[in-house]
């Protein structure tokens, strides 16, 4: 999945991929954004270190994935397994707020207090399909 690491310098192209990509981050997040917010992505730790460092983002939760390889050294961060993750290291904690733009996030937005959909720049409550609920 990640074959364009052989074709790249990261430490010379990731600076420059958030230089140019960090103002799509949504205007909502940044204007709520807290301290002790987490993150949690499939995407590899590596291309979400600089951008949660920079944001002031606590703890980031990801794929352990090789910079020179591609290749995955743990379980992808995906559906249950980011449940299993935020509950290992949080237990029982509370997820105030939750925020996607994948349904295949259900398994972590059905533990948090109130779920929400992101699509541009539209936040909407989650809606649950009733086998979700079970």
């Amino acid at each position: 999945m990640y074959e364009f690491l052989h074709e790249v310098d990261i430490e010379k192209d990731l600076p420059d991929f958030w230089e140019a990509h960090s103002s799509k981050i949504k205007p909502f997040y940044l204007q709520q954004k807290k301290p002790d917010d987490v993150i949690i992505s499939a995407s590899p730790e590596f291309l979400l270190e600089p951008i949660c460092s920079e944001l002031g983002v606590g703890c980031m939760m990801a794929s352990k994935v090789d910079p020179k390889t591609g290749k995955y050294t743990g379980i992808n961060c995906h559906g249950k397994e980011k449940v299993r993750r935020f509950r290992e290291k949080y237990g029982n904690a509370d997820i105030d707020c939750f925020y996607s733009d994948a349904y295949c996030d259900t398994p972590l937005a059905l533990i948090a207090s109130n779920s929400y959909m992101v699509k541009g720049d539209k936040v909407n409550e989650w809606k649950f399909r009733h086998k979700d609920k079970r």
